[in-house]
């Protein structure tokens, strides 16, 4: 039963990849065909544009594919340096604060608690996670709202504290039907208004990131206030 299990979640896997990616790579090869017939220039670059927007988006699912890939496998290894934690967090803040500025989302950063000091970490799969947690939470939060990044040492950690980052939106929120899943590869609640172009594999690989970093995520959330990843 297990490994008809695992057969059936590896072929529904292929099959929801597959399917993503035709998406964008057929409007790669209508775009491409219709640039090639137009000769106004400026419809011409509208439509460069738009390949280039799809292109990047395969580029990412890709890459997405690829990280699940060798999670499951087991064979992706950790590049573990040393790394300065100011420093992570001025990286994060300054890839996610144009985001909210162009939609209008006040993006807030909260170091106070956190004692600035070097570790051992992977720097670009720590901002992986953040990265998606907080575009996450950007995209779905109305302007004029805020999204919130706290960062604090475990204040039971003595010496040589764990990190506990908290990433706190004022969005739609998730429906408690749908949390238990919120983890899962391709899952994503179908919301009115906020259809997403994303794939549904960004959180499934937070989560195998932050376990693979022999860490824990946990999401708690009220439909119309918010949610809040620790």
């Amino acid at each position: 039963e297990a490994a008809d299990k695992s057969a059936n979640e590896k072929n529904a896997f292929i099959s929801n990849i597959s399917h993503d990616m035709r998406t964008p790579l057929n409007a790669v090869i209508g775009l491409a065909d219709l640039a090639l017939q137009e000769q106004d220039p400026t419809v011409k670059a509208d439509y460069l544009t738009q390949i280039k927007y799809s292109g990047e988006l395969l580029n990412s699912l890709i890459n997405d594919f690829l990280t699940i890939s060798k999670t499951n496998s087991g064979r992706l290894q950790l590049q573990e340096k040393p790394l300065d934690t100011g420093e992570l967090i001025r990286s994060i803040q300054s890839e996610i604060q144009p985001l909210a500025e162009k939609k209008g989302v006040q993006f807030l950063v909260d170091t106070q608690e956190m004692r600035r000091r070097t570790v051992l970490a992977d720097q670009l799969n720590l901002e992986k996670i953040f990265l998606n947690l907080l575009s996450n939470a950007v995209k779905f939060t109305s302007s004029g709202k805020k999204v919130i990044f706290s960062v604090q040492d475990d204040p039971q950690g003595g010496e040589d504290p764990a990190l506990i980052f908290v990433v706190r939106d004022s969005g739609i929120g998730i429906t408690p039907e749908f949390l238990p899943h919120i983890f899962e590869p391709f899952s994503q609640e179908k919301r009115k208004g906020y259809e997403s172009v994303g794939t549904g594999l960004g959180l499934s690989i937070v989560k195998q990131l932050v376990e693979l970093m022999h860490g824990s995520i946990e999401v708690q959330s009220t439909v119309g206030e918010g949610s809040a990843f620790t």
